[in-house]
């Protein structure tokens, strides 16, 4: 990830030209509401613009896993691509016993079409039977004279069944398959596929036809692209002239390759599609391939994706890319598994290199993709190894604060493989601040050992933060006894009154892991702060992510003149409006967050909330993989 983000801050040295000035806007990651306020419920579907209205059709989905709760295919419009109306279900479910489309079905990936030839809308979905899961494979046929539809089943059934492809060899046509068996992913069962053997498995019976999409050529020729061979291979066919049929003229592309998602889209000639991998609901690394006819010869290219989160398609997975004045949008979901109703959107401009090659530039989950967006000013990728950089990094050291267990040293922080990695270690050995005639509450020098060393590096005096929006991405330790935190102070007043925001810190409340988001100013007494303090329970996010604690996350706090909101993975967690920020009597009644502060990341070991160490859990790593600070593009 680290290299692409480089890659992508070097674009403008190797001539970059932004061909998408429209964008359509639409806040990536976060509810995108209708004109009702509700999340648009249209998932894995596609956008047709006819008389100037553009139509939004996808997957309207209930609670949990496919065919639950599921209505059929939903419908949106609008004039703007901003504002959406909901239209209602324009392809239904029935309760018609054996009906392909019988309530308990599984209708994925629906796309639309007008056929000028004819008249009439032309849906395209990828169809499970009832009670069947993902065996039957179909390619499901809708039509409506009224893109508002009721759209009124045609077909269902298998692609070109007692059809060969037209890049199929004639001796791969030959071959006979009965009763061979290999096991799967070996330099043989690769060999096998692309040899033909599951399409020869469904020669008679027809291609299964999983993930798709439509597209129309400029010559008005359509075409049906899909996941066929259990989601191993990509098919393309053409359609006939009403845009209901196959005509039985079909290639297959990359055999063996695990593609799904296909969006495809043509621009000066060249046809480009994205595809995603096969991971079930987990986003991962998109595919770009391109041709000079979309029958003939396709080529794979690098992920097209640069920028945050490039190598899991910014946590979505490619649907559509829509064609509209100025250029093209990448459309692309983030699903979620237990509640894919709620599943949310991505949509992002599609640009391009000066050698025509596309790419798409990320932003974090919650930035908005129109005029909104952020300009970076500062970062620091920790792409060296060693110490991080010494004109930007201090270190605490000793003990600081809090009772905790560690003592703070430079030497527990160091760069390797493009991250900053604080370590916390057991140890012991003598404490130089140590005095036999210490008070015992000065635990700082009545503690005779250092049993923890860990690391706090601080941008202090390098780095202040006043307004904006700073990013941190990090894997933290969730063993027991850590305390890792992302952390602001101010320097004008002692503390609380010199202001301090907790971007994120974990640990026990009463023995239990929470995740927190505060902030703290002063009151009328020394050393006493007023707290406003969310405390999200671990739980919350483990429940949704079982693997969560392996995985790196994006904290994130926007800042501006009249709030700091405070976000983890987009999920927004505090907003801490500084109308309320206002110290008391020992901070003079100053406003500590209209002055700069400068950053904190830090690994405490247990102390007052970090919780009792598990010695299973050292040395225990604290991994940053970036630190951005943002402003407003518009902000000159």
């Amino acid at each position: 990830m680290k290299k692409l983000v480089i890659a992508a801050m070097m674009l403008a040295a190797t001539g970059v030209t932004a061909m998408c000035a429209v964008t359509p806007p639409i806040v990536n990651g976060e509810v995108f509401p209708d004109t009702e306020g509700n999340h648009i419920n249209a998932h894995g579907g596609a956008i047709m613009e006819h008389d100037g209205t553009y139509y939004w059709y996808g997957e309207h989905r209930g609670e949990g896993r496919p065919g639950k709760g599921q209505r059929g295919v939903a419908c949106y419009t609008s004039t703007d691509l901003h504002n959406w109306t909901n239209r209602g279900i324009v392809l239904s479910v029935t309760d018609e016993a054996g009906s392909p489309i019988e309530e308990g079905c599984i209708i994925e990936r629906p796309k639309v079409i007008y056929c000028p030839a004819t008249g009439r809308f032309v849906m395209w979905f990828h169809n499970e039977l009832k009670g069947q899961g993902y065996a039957a494979a179909q390619a499901g046929v809708a039509t409506s004279d009224n893109p508002l539809g009721p759209f009124k089943l045609s077909a269902s059934s298998r692609v070109n069944p007692g059809i060969y492809p037209l890049n199929m060899s004639e001796a791969d046509r030959a071959r006979n398959w009965d009763g061979v068996e290999l096991e799967w992913w070996t330099p043989e069962w690769y060999e096998a596929i692309n040899q033909g053997m599951l399409n020869k498995r469904d020669h008679e019976s027809g291609q299964m036809s999983r993930d798709m999409t439509v597209f129309v050529d400029d010559d008005g020729k359509a075409y049906h692209i899909y996941s066929a061979e259990e989601n191993l291979t990509l098919n393309i066919a053409e359609l006939d002239s009403t845009y209901e049929r196959h005509t039985g003229r079909y290639i297959r592309i990359f055999p063996g390759g695990h593609n799904e998602a296909p969006a495809i889209f043509k621009k000066d000639g060249t046809y480009w599609m994205i595809t995603s991998g096969c991971t079930g609901w987990a986003p991962n690394t998109a595919r770009l391939m391109r041709a000079d006819s979309i029958m003939g010869t396709w080529t794979q290219l690098p992920n097209p994706c640069v920028g945050p989160d490039a190598d899991i398609t910014f946590g979505g997975q490619s649907t559509y890319i829509m064609p509209h004045e100025g250029g093209f949008t990448f459309m692309a979901d983030i699903w979620n598994p237990k509640d894919l109703g709620n599943s949310r959107h991505i949509w992002l401009p599609i640009e391009f290199r000066s050698d025509g090659t596309p790419y798409i530039m990320g932003r974090e989950r919650g930035e908005a993709s129109g005029d909104e967006a952020w300009r970076m000013v500062w970062s620091d990728e920790f792409d060296r190894d060693g110490k991080p950089d010494p004109k930007i990094w201090s270190y605490e050291n000793g003990f600081v604060r809090n009772h905790e267990l560690q003592w703070y040293q430079p030497e527990n922080a160091n760069c390797r493989d493009g991250l900053l990695v604080i370590e916390a270690r057991s140890e012991n050995r003598p404490n130089p601040t140590y005095s036999a005639n210490a008070d015992a509450n000065d635990w700082r020098k009545s503690r005779k050992t250092i049993d923890y060393t860990s690391a706090c590096v601080k941008t202090q005096g390098t780095k202040d933060m006043l307004y904006g929006r700073l990013d941190v991405r990090a894997r933290i330790p969730v063993g027991g006894g850590s305390w890792p935190a992302i952390w602001l102070l101010g320097e004008k007043q002692p503390w609380p009154s010199c202001g301090e925001i907790d971007v994120m810190e974990y640990y026990r409340i009463n023995g239990e892991p929470h995740i927190l988001a505060n902030a703290a100013w002063g009151t009328d007494k020394p050393y006493q702060a007023k707290w406003n303090s969310q405390r999200i329970p671990y739980s919350h996010f483990t429940d949704t992510d079982p693997f969560w604690a392996e995985k790196f996350h994006i904290w994130r706090m926007d800042w501006d003149e009249e709030n700091i909101k405070l976000y983890l993975d987009g999920e927004l967690l505090n907003i801490i409006p500084l109308s309320s920020t206002v110290n008391g009597k020992q901070g003079n009644g100053t406003n500590p967050f209209t002055s700069p502060q400068y950053l904190l990341l830090n690994l405490a070991i247990g102390g007052d909330n970090g919780g009792t160490p598990d010695p299973e859990c050292f040395p225990m790593k604290y991994e940053i993989d970036y630190v951005r600070l943002y402003e407003p593009a518009a902000r000159k």
